[in-house]
């Protein structure tokens, strides 16, 4: 594939993540909030806000390996 599709592809990828995991993140937050303390509200931000990196981390790595020439 390309670099340059698959940089394309690799962004969208990204960004479609980030729609559906910031969905997911705030419906489980409000299904749960009512039952959590403040501390462990702060923790499960603090997790939510970092844990999102890690799946566009393997895409990114991917979108800079070099091009396969055949």
């Amino acid at each position: 594939m390309p670099e340059r599709l698959k940089k394309l592809v690799g962004t969208l990828l990204i960004l479609v993540w980030l729609f559906f995991y910031a969905l997911f993140a705030m419906r489980l937050a409000v299904a749960l909030s009512a039952h959590f303390t403040w501390l462990t509200q702060l923790a499960y931000y603090a997790f939510a806000g970092l844990a999102w990196i890690i799946p566009p981390g393997f895409l990114i790595q991917w979108m800079s390996e070099p091009a396969v020439r055949r």
